[in-house]
């Protein structure tokens, strides 16, 4: 962020993003319990309560029991989904070693029922419990109308992003790999003409709700009220930082596919995100490309570095030049896995999910990092396992 917006959000009703863009240990909480990260995620999972408790009143007629498994495998499916984005924020990161910071895990429709704060291990059982039913009753279609509602494949994939933050590599591969048992197709970026002088300023992907992206399995946006505030939208806001571009090599084509430059009436140019899968928003939700990075991280940890490859080199040959392609061949598993993390950076820009991989990592010395601002003359630094990686949460209420 630059100086000149950094000043600017001191006179703003948003000013608290200055805190949570240097760490604060001082965030203004009354500005900061205006942001919907934590109202939003139990708003919904208010409604799964209540479609839970409404369908299990129900005892499906001759004919009914497909609807009535995807009523309920879709409650418990949202529940799963929100509670675990919530932990990504508000609970500490999972560790073998449990903490009694985890959420306030409301599980009935009452919402006048007072609800302590539950531990890291008790609330990754309750969203994996709620993952795991999902997947059991959601159909298995290949394809589907609307990627807003969940299916079995969105289900898989939740199961396992839940056991990869638990450190379950194995259960994190079986379900990657029943996810991309149903779906595993990518979009292959050498078909999108990136190169194309008209594609410049066009957005790379459909604005249909991923119905056309193969790669969508389960269709979500990130709250629009950041990208206002802090996106890149005008010169005076944020910029992508120059290490993250430099990380593109000749012949990648994401960096055209997902960047574009923008000009003002002043002619001052610098990349825009124009990359993402929702086109009106940042996706965050689930798609393949992630479930493979996922599976490849897995099997790499469990010492199978060739099913480890294959699954990333099926992703690179969609998004590397057929000139510039060379398959990946590292039979060490400790490079092929900073190998795998260095594409996870690249592949999935604005999707919500560097977050949680630098809490997660950071529990390794191996592949732990110290963040680094510099803004107004000031150094910040957050260091790997800072108790800030939790943000302060919500009242309880």
């Amino acid at each position: 962020m630059p100086e000149p917006r950094w000043n600017q959000l001191a006179t703003e009703s948003n000013s608290y993003l200055r805190d949570i863009y240097t760490w604060s240990k001082n965030i203004n909480m009354l500005q900061y319990e205006q942001n919907q990260d934590w109202n939003r995620a139990y708003v919904y999972i208010f409604y799964a309560n209540h479609a839970l408790a409404g369908i299990g009143a129900i005892t499906p007629a001759a004919g009914e029991q497909a609807a009535w498994n995807n009523v309920k495998g879709s409650a418990h499916f949202f529940r799963a989904f929100h509670y675990y984005a919530l932990a990504q924020q508000y609970a500490y990161p999972y560790a073998q070693t449990d903490h009694p910071n985890g959420l306030p895990l409301r599980l009935d429709a009452d919402a006048t029922l007072k609800v302590q704060r539950s531990s890291v291990h008790e609330t990754y059982r309750q969203m994996l419990d709620d993952a795991l039913k999902s997947a059991e009753l959601l159909p298995a279609e290949t394809k589907r109308a609307n990627y807003i509602r969940p299916g079995k494949v969105a289900a898989y994939a939740l199961a396992a992003k839940i056991y990869l933050a638990m450190e379950d590599y194995e259960k994190a591969a079986q379900y990657a790999g029943l996810c991309l048992g149903l779906r595993g197709d990518l979009v292959d970026f050498n078909t999108l003409g990136a190169d194309a002088p008209a594609k410049l300023y066009d957005y790379a992907f459909e604005a249909d709700f991923g119905v056309s992206n193969p790669e969508v399995l389960y269709y979500a946006v990130s709250d629009n009220g950041y990208a206002m505030a802090l996106n890149n939208i005008f010169k005076d806001r944020a910029e992508f930082h120059p290490d993250l571009l430099a990380l593109y090599e000749p012949g990648d084509i994401r960096p055209k596919v997902y960047f574009r430059p923008y000009v003002d009436f002043e002619g001052y140019r610098f990349p825009v995100f124009k990359g993402s899968y929702a086109t009106y928003g940042n996706f965050s939700g689930l798609a393949v490309d992630e479930i493979y990075l996922l599976r490849a991280e897995c099997f790499a940890r469990l010492n199978q570095p060739d099913k480890a490859l294959a699954d990333l080199n099926k992703l690179l040959q969609n998004r590397i030049e057929p000139a510039y392609f060379t398959p990946v061949t590292e039979q060490d598993t400790e490079l092929l896995l900073k190998r795998i993390f260095l594409e996870r950076r690249k592949e999935m820009v604005f999707r919500g999910t560097r977050w949680e991989d630098l809490r997660r990592l950071n529990k390794e010395l191996r592949f732990a990092q110290t963040l680094v601002r510099e803004i107004g003359g000031n150094r910040y630094e957050l260091p790997p396992n800072d108790p800030r990686y939790t943000g302060p949460s919500r009242s309880l209420k």
